[in-house]
């Protein structure tokens, strides 16, 4: 008996161990890519060393690592940890031989270069036979090592005519960029990692993570990649980013926290409002996410748990601030004080989760009565933002459009007949993506 108790206890204790060393290493690993982010590529290396004491790194960190070491002019430890990294599953030989924080081994050292470039072309073909789809993998990745090129030229723009030049050209990127996804989705749903790979199906991600412009397309593009969740064909995490995305552009909390809060200065302050805070950590971890407190540290901010009291009081607070901001803009509404009207309804816009449908519907009729009797143009913009946003939140129905009187200053607006359509039409629009 003495001696199973022992066994346990020592289970115990090395489970307790591993995951505390697991905790450690992503900690560092976290710290590691904060100074990545600003340039303190030293600092970086340090981390990284630390944590691989602990752990070997994967495929990705090995790269990261060799990138900061040849930035840092260190070639020996550059070419070591791309092979650890080619060794380990480093597929995207197109982009390391672009990557320019690679410059100063093809420079300075291009011999070995080239070799490992071979290398890294070679796993890659090898990889590509396992696939369905390789061709399609290709023609992913390339839209995505094109379109960050693009940026990269920006960073490097001199000007402001040469920056405002590329852009122009981001912009046509991005529309081409969507319009290529929308295509591959129509064909094939959301493509598996046995069609086009982890990296293929990765940058196709980015291609509809960035797609702010077009929510629709990212709200089919998500119930395109629910529909594999529970297989081994989609990288969650990939999931839990566009799921927060889509969340927070319907102007909803998000559920995974993946999306934070960035100051005027560029610098990430604090995570955007969660739902139900409090059991986050949970839910991030049944599909493999760090805790909020180390990917915190990834941003440069320092992140405490919460408990379901502290979450509950967080929430109360929060509904409280929006409704006083609503019911502030309403008193300025029958003061005739539209200015101000607007003014508090914004405030409360901003506020993830803080207007109910039924509220920014009653702000849509608000708007649409006040640029009746204002005769601007700009209040009709307003009641339209809010009935677009119910929209896509798929709470308009063509009974509930006619019914309001007040919307019929509307009808003639272009973006009223693209709601108006879109309302109609939905059942048609979604069959156009299955």
């Amino acid at each position: 008996m003495r001696s199973i108790i022992l066994i346990c206890c020592s289970l115990f204790f090395y489970s307790v161990s591993d995951a505390q060393s697991d905790s450690v290493y992503q900690s560092l690993i976290a710290k590691a890519g904060l100074f990545h982010l600003q340039k303190d590529y030293k600092s970086a290396i340090s981390y990284y060393e630390k944590a691989f004491q602990i752990q070997q790194p994967d495929a990705l960190t090995a790269y990261k690592a060799a990138s900061m070491y040849s930035l840092d002019s260190n070639h020996n430890e550059a070419f070591q940890y791309l092979h650890l990294a080619l060794s380990s599953g480093w597929t995207e030989a197109d982009w390391q031989s672009f990557d320019p924080y690679f410059d100063y081994l093809r420079t300075s050292y291009a011999a070995k270069w080239r070799i490992i470039a071979e290398q890294a072309f070679m796993k890659e073909s090898q990889y590509e036979s396992t696939l369905e789809l390789p061709a399609l993998r290709k023609e992913i990745n390339s839209l995505t090592l094109d379109d960050q090129k693009l940026r990269y030229q920006k960073i490097q723009a001199k000007t402001d005519s040469a920056r405002e030049s590329i852009n122009e050209q981001i912009m046509k990127s991005d529309i081409r960029n969507v319009n290529h996804a929308k295509k591959i989705i129509r064909q094939y749903g959301w493509p598996k990692i046995s069609q086009i790979g982890k990296d293929g199906q990765n940058n196709f991600w980015l291609i509809v993570q960035h797609a702010d412009q077009d929510v629709r397309f990212q709200q089919v593009a998500l119930k395109a990649m629910e529909k594999l969740k529970g297989t081994n064909e989609i990288n969650m995490e990939n999931y839990a980013f566009l799921y927060d995305r889509v969340q927070c552009n319907l102007n909803y909390k998000q559920l995974y926290g993946t999306q934070v809060e960035w100051t005027n200065r560029g610098e990430a302050s604090a995570f955007r409002p969660i739902f139900e805070e409090y059991k986050t950590d949970e839910i991030r971890k049944v599909i493999g996410l760090q805790t909020l407190r180390i990917y915190a540290l990834t941003y440069g901010f320092v992140y405490h748990k919460i408990s379901p009291e502290q979450s509950n009081k967080k929430d109360s607070e929060y509904k409280a601030q929006v409704q006083h901001l609503m019911d502030s803009a309403k008193v300025y509404y029958t003061k005739g004080q539209y200015q101000r009207t607007y003014d508090f309804y914004n405030a409360a816009s901003t506020f993830l989760g803080g207007m109910s449908n039924a509220d920014n519907f009653e702000a849509a009729i608000i708007f649409s009565k006040i640029a009746s009797v204002s005769n601007e143009d700009k209040y009709k913009s307003i009641a339209l933002d809010f009935l677009n946003l119910l929209f896509l939140r798929e709470d308009l129905s063509k009974a509930k459009l006619k019914k309001q009187p007040s919307f019929k200053i509307l009808f003639n607006e272009q973006r009223w007949i693209d709601i108006d359509k879109g309302v109609r039409n939905k059942t048609t629009f979604d069959k156009s993506y299955k």
